[in-house]
């Protein structure tokens, strides 16, 4: 597993001006907790150092973290919140872990493969887009794939069926569906008025038109 660098301030200012505050200044609030680490700390941590040392690198790397006054940590990066517009990092959720411990973590499923179903019209379904797995934070992948070859329409493959590097145990439950292949979309026909020959075409209605009021029932 790669392992990235990164260095980190405490930070004593909360809410939401102060955050908004150190994003105009190319600065990313974040928070480090765990059981490993003590209690939870708030941290800013350099933008452009941020995206400088993530890029190209795994989600779940671990991440050497240098604090100022603390001494340097090992975390990983349980949540990132990104801005809906410019898709940078506003907020970072790190923890703290001991590399000697198994660790919960949710990992991305990737199809393989084009799905025999699909070349004779079938949809190809991605049901779980994430699964959770258990290993150490060394182990922890970027990813599983699931081969769908020879996915007929109508037909599933599951958690079980995906297969974990060694080290990595999958938690989720085996029962559940990740991917299958759906029937083809139904094309519903327009609906054709039957007209019968001879027969006036009727008058479409005006709406808001006023219609005759019925003669009063003897």
């Amino acid at each position: 597993m790669e392992t990235v660098n990164l260095s980190a301030k405490p930070r004593t200012q909360s809410g939401t001006r102060a955050a908004n505050r150190l994003r105009g200044d190319h600065k990313i609030p974040a928070v480090v907790y765990g059981r490993e680490f003590g209690d939870a700390l708030p941290v800013t941590i350099d933008a452009r150092e941020f995206r400088s040392a993530m890029s190209g690198k795994s989600v779940h790397s671990i991440i050497n973290l240098t604090i100022e006054g603390r001494g340097t940590t090992p975390v990983l990066l349980h949540e990132r919140q990104d801005d809906v517009i410019t898709k940078r990092p506003i907020h970072l959720d790190l923890h703290a872990v001991n590399l000697n411990e198994e660790v919960d973590a949710v990992v991305k499923v990737v199809p393989v493969g084009s799905a025999a179903g699909v070349k004779n019209g079938g949809i190809l379904d991605l049901v779980a887009r994430e699964v959770e797995v258990r290993a150490l934070p060394a182990n922890v992948p970027d990813h599983l794939e699931i081969d769908v070859h020879e996915l007929e329409i109508g037909q599933a493959l599951h958690v079980r069926d995906l297969v974990a590097p060694e080290g990595v145990t999958i938690t989720a439950d085996a029962n559940d569906i990740v991917v299958s292949v759906l029937p083809p979309a139904k094309v519903e026909e327009p609906v054709v008025a039957e007209v019968v020959p001879g027969a006036a075409p009727a008058e479409p209605e005006l709406i808001g038109a006023k219609k005759p009021e019925e003669e009063p029932a003897e």
